[in-house]
């Protein structure tokens, strides 16, 4: 789907259209500038820019340092461990809107796909690869296939993969005897059930992208394909005209299903936010997972990409559904990345957990030594107290533990009190948190 300067500014985001050195060449009327919640397609040698909602500050803050420390533990590795936490950082980086990570080659995407696939499946892995080719983000590519091929094992019962490069094409393929799977994900968090696939097709869309799902190969194989350096415009996006989707691009045929020549129900949710475009012409409207605006040339509705917020909760889920990736991390890395992943679900509305004080209390005893925590571990003889691993994170920001009766708490020094994580388990106006 080929898009005028002039349908540019009436898409119904947020948006514009970027060239390599940053300078806006068209843009809708909402436009404001990138900012922390900005996402970007790649189109051709230019992006489309998103504006979204950022999140917080402190969200962000935390997020940042979170995605810092898994680079960082990768950095102190070598050989396959230290292919699995880059292609983890790189991978969660991109779900959260970041840019990727720089460029790489087909033949890297192989060796982290072959790495991550291991890791994360029993399943015996082969590869054909050709001439080595750049490649955008491979660390993002290379988690699209290890998917793959975890979905072959775990819904298909295959035993062993292939995968196959053909210029900057790349297929997992797998023995099956039965028809292809049936695969049912989105992009958007409130519209799917799980991580898997609605990663992949995140990853494709931020490095230039486009996931296929299992094909028959016509001799009792199914493939599934990552095409990359087609850099199509992958925002769910359709033009209506006459009642009816005159034009849309993949993405939105991915995510609704609705192709060119579709009519929207009638109740339906695009029938809905169709209406309720029309009334407001020229103006923005948003509903049920949907924007759309009725412009001169067409009706433009869209499926936005998630607020950066709601992506915070992606990587937060794609650190616990990714996690074999980093299980065999030393210490303090391990808490480290643990401990902060922790801070940030709770930001964002989970419960802090709470671990038993026997174990509480061996735990910190032995981060203590891991972090070079000076503070004695407290004698404390209550229930028990939030994570160790967010303790350790905390305790460099510390003036030592007190105890009064079962009550437990971490004293922060006054400098340290506008630390973003911190801040999280910290209350206004206090000069300790509570941990026990």
């Amino acid at each position: 789907m080929n898009l005028s300067l002039a349908e540019i500014a009436e898409l119904p985001l947020p948006a514009a259209l970027v060239d390599a050195s940053g300078a806006v060449i068209a843009r809708t009327p909402e436009w404001d500038g990138m900012g922390p919640g900005a996402v970007s397609y790649p189109v051709r040698s230019v992006r489309l820019v998103v504006r979204t909602q950022p999140a917080s500050a402190q969200c962000d803050a935390v997020l940042s340092r979170l995605l810092d420390a898994i680079e960082h533990a990768a950095l102190a590795l070598s050989g396959a461990q230290a292919q699995r936490v880059r292609m983890l950082g790189g991978s969660l980086r991109l779900v959260a809107g970041r840019e990727p990570g720089g460029w790489g080659t087909t033949d890297d995407v192989i060796d982290l796909a072959r790495a991550g696939i291991t890791a994360r499946t029993a399943l015996a892995v082969e590869s054909v690869a050709g001439p080595a080719r750049p490649v955008l983000g491979p660390e993002g590519a290379a988690l699209v296939l290890v998917q793959f091929a975890a979905n072959a094992e775990r819904h298909d019962a295959a035993e062993a993969v292939r995968l196959e490069v053909d210029r900057t094409t790349f297929r997992v393929v797998w023995r099956h005897a039965g028809a292809a799977p049936r695969i049912a994900t989105a992009r958007r968090r409130a519209d799917r059930e799980r991580w898997g696939l609605g990663f992949a097709r995140i990853a494709a869309d931020a490095i230039g992208g486009t996931v296929y799902p299992p094909r028959s190969c016509g001799d009792g194989t199914l493939a599934a394909t990552l095409e990359l350096g087609i850099r199509r415009l992958a925002l769910p996006l359709a033009a209506l005209g006459d009642g009816r989707v005159v034009r849309a691009t993949r993405g939105w045929d991915e995510e609704t299903g609705l192709a060119p020549g579709s009519t929207p129900a009638p109740g339906s949710r695009l029938a809905a936010i169709q209406a309720a475009a029309m009334t407001a012409r020229g103006g923005i409207v948003a509903e049920s997972g949907f924007s759309a605006r009725a412009g001169v040339r067409a009706l433009w509705v869209a499926v936005p990409p998630d607020d950066s917020t709601v992506r915070a909760r992606d990587v937060v889920t794609g650190l616990i559904h990714e996690r074999a990736l980093s299980d065999h991390l030393d210490e303090p890395a391990r808490s480290t990345i643990g401990g902060l992943a922790l801070v940030l679900a709770t930001l964002l509305g989970a419960p802090m957990p709470r671990v038993p004080i026997a174990v509480w209390t061996r735990r910190m005893l032995e981060l203590s030594e891991a972090f070079g925590i000076t503070q004695p571990a407290p004698d404390f003889d209550g229930v028990g107290a939030i994570d160790p691993q967010v303790v350790a994170v905390l305790a460099p920001s510390g003036d030592g533990f007190e105890i009064d009766g079962d009550r437990l708490w971490l004293r922060i020094r006054e400098e340290c009190r506008d630390d973003a994580a911190v801040r999280v388990l910290l209350r206004p106006g206090e000069s300790r948190i509570p941990l026990g």
